[in-house]
């Protein structure tokens, strides 16, 4: 099985996720029996997980609460705000834009992020997958089976997930290796904003054309992902919660990280 361009497209959530620094915090996922300790070991990619069911949505008074409020004034202060993350846990809903499709794709689902290079992205509606990613390898779990990618052993992939970690550890130095960034705001409105990210060369240019982080005050509203074929996918960050922290059984469950 061969990792697919829609494997690491699904990567893009994080982006628009992570900045959402004052989102209403999603509530917790119900517990389920995790593996013994020991059966999977430091770094190894958790086991299939059932998706959670949808939570409430989050009010829309807090999303304008954010809006309200100051947008960051410039690259160092929005990445100061990515710094503020201590993990991750998000709702999300997408569209994927085809050009031979004449409506988009639609899905949604739940992230979860571990510092400094855990994710596990569950897509529950309309087919359940899971995406996960550990220091060492990627795996996509779906209906037709499980792809796992060595990210010692594949430049391309490692390279995308690299560039993801980089934001999430606000690593502004080791982004602008990769990509152009860019801060754009317009004349006229105190609080909208875009953060755009575009690959320098090789082989990033290959998996995508650019992203465009669009937000307001401290919210996120929506994030683009162009691919080089002009397909793009639209993500929009229900709920998050940027200083989500997980307990042993957590980190085993979503991150298959075996307790001590």
């Amino acid at each position: 099985m061969r990792c697919s361009l829609a494997c690491l497209c699904a990567l893009s959530v994080p982006f628009a996720a992570l900045l959402g620094q004052g989102n209403t915090p999603v509530p917790p996922a119900p517990q389920r029996a995790t593996p013994a300790a020991g059966s999977q070991g430091q770094g190894a990619a958790p086991a299939p997980q059932q998706p959670n069911p949808p939570s409430a949505a989050a009010p829309l008074a807090a999303q304008e609460q954010l809006a309200l409020r100051p947008r960051p004034a410039d690259l160092a202060a929005l990445f100061a705000l990515l710094g503020r993350a201590t993990g991750l846990e998000a709702e999300f809903r997408e569209e994927k834009h085809l050009a031979l499709l004449a409506v988009p794709l639609q899905s949604r689902g739940r992230l979860y992020f571990l510092p400094p290079g855990y994710l596990t992205r569950v897509v529950e509606a309309p087919e359940p997958a899971t995406l996960s990613i550990t220091p060492k390898e990627l795996r996509l779990q779906n209906r037709d089976g499980t792809e796992v990618v060595d990210l010692q052993r594949s430049d391309k992939v490692r390279t995308f997930v690299a560039a993801l970690v980089q934001v999430f550890a606000a690593d502004r130095a080791g982004l602008e290796k990769a990509f152009t960034l860019g801060y754009r705001v317009p004349e006229g409105d105190e609080r909208t904003w875009t953060l755009v990210l575009v690959p320098r060369g090789k082989p990033l240019d290959q998996l995508l054309a650019r992203l465009e982080l669009h937000g307001r005050g401290e919210a996120v509203q929506r994030i683009e992902m162009h691919e080089p074929g002009g397909d793009r996918t639209v993500t929009t960050i229900v709920s998050a919660d940027p200083q989500r922290r997980f307990d042993p059984a957590e980190q085993q469950r979503w991150f298959g990280i075996a307790a001590k």
